[in-house]
């Protein structure tokens, strides 16, 4: 099977997910991708690039292309339009149409890069959403905006894309035994470690995750504290003024600088936490998850397909109250936080799910376009 792989924001988990694909599907790969940095010039510009740059890789001979929604895919379909007569697998790690819009923004929300994938759908054979949270949100954003159009609206568009689309989440490369998943015992007067490994972004919302620490410190619960997480060029300012506020509790600061210092930070970690206004899959909650931490998420995006409603929270006011209970419960020795909880992650394990792609991938290729 040969199959041609465009990624215009190669980076983060989309990386990983490429990444897991290429290398645990039996296939002859060929990859195009870009760096993941300028994701509205990728979104705008990323087709153009590859017909004119790339064009002698477009015009191999493919049994199937996958491609991710950053690609403009309508567009590159126009410009090489061989690619017509190939199998067309678009992945959706995320929807324009429900992406959160930052709380400073007064304006109106541009809905030019959600109708973009919305266009881009229509010439995929297959879409798959990697939750169905992204799924549900992306389709009921698409009618609420195909019906403020003004006319020449076809009919059934959003029909069309639910028919092709299904639900595969993202294939984790994990360690199926990672170790020390027990308890820790020793000395527990500094309090529980909690972590934070998520983007450094507004989208993850680290105001409401810090803003919930100082009111633990407020409240005299000791804790200690793990920010790591993919910083980009520009971070909200938010986290200069929680490392001065919060100095005296924290173990680590900054992004961890390569795979075995991550894991080995989620390793030695108590509580995670999420804070989230956009989620559309966790890939960090799930490996802090596996890696013995106990989750704590919000109830609300994707985490309610991800975890029992035991490790969520409703508000963040209970995030406090919660934090408190599990805390001063680990210093007392009523509360076990690092355990086994493998059973939440088995499923999205690239031993789970690479299978299930590639019998995706076979079908498409057997009944072509």
């Amino acid at each position: 099977m040969r199959i041609l792989y465009i990624e215009p924001f190669h980076g983060g988990s989309h990386q990983a997910f490429g990444d897991a694909l290429m290398s645990g599907i039996d296939a002859d790969w060929t990859p195009l991708i870009l760096p993941s940095r300028h994701w509205k010039w990728r979104m705008r510009g990323s087709a153009a690039w590859f017909a004119l740059e790339h064009r002698d890789a477009l015009a191999g001979e493919y049994d199937l292309i996958l491609a991710s929604s950053y690609l403009p895919l309508t567009e590159l379909v126009g410009l090489c339009p061989w690619l017509s007569h190939v199998p067309r697998a678009l992945y959706f790690h995320e929807n324009q149409l429900a992406y959160p819009v930052r709380d400073a923004w007064s304006g109106e929300r541009d809905t030019h890069f959600g109708f973009t994938q919305l266009v881009s759908a229509l010439s995929a054979t297959r879409c798959v959403f990697n939750s169905s949270f992204n799924l549900e949100s992306f389709l009921e954003a698409a009618q609420t905006l195909l019906n403020r159009l003004p006319d020449a609206v076809p009919k059934g568009w959003v029909g069309m894309v639910r028919a092709r689309s299904e639900v595969l989440g993202v294939p984790l490369d994990l360690p199926k035994d990672p170790g020390g998943l027990e308890d820790r015992g020793g000395d527990r007067s500094r309090g529980p470690t909690i972590l934070w490994n998520h983007r450094w972004e507004f989208d993850k919302n680290p105001a409401g995750f810090f803003e919930a620490l100082g009111k633990l410190k407020e409240r005299g619960v000791p804790f200690r504290l793990m920010v790591c997480g993919e910083r980009f060029r520009k971070s909200p300012d938010v986290f200069a003024q929680a490392k001065d506020r919060l100095g005296a509790h924290i173990d680590h600061w900054g992004y961890a600088e390569d795979r075995a210092a991550y894991e080995r930070l989620l390793s030695t970690a108590d509580i995670a936490v999420s804070t989230a206004i956009h989620e559309f899959f966790g890939v960090a909650m799930l490996e802090a998850c596996h890696f013995g931490a106990r989750p704590l998420v919000p109830d609300r995006l994707a985490y309610r397909e991800l975890f029992p409603e035991e490790f969520r929270y409703l508000s963040d006011e209970v995030l406090v109250d919660e934090l408190e209970r599990l805390c001063r419960g680990w210093i007392e020795g009523r509360e076990v936080l690092r355990a086994d909880r493998r059973t939440l992650t088995r499923v999205h394990l690239t031993s789970a799910l690479l299978p299930r792609y590639e019998a995706l991938f076979k079908r498409m290729v057997e009944a072509g376009v």
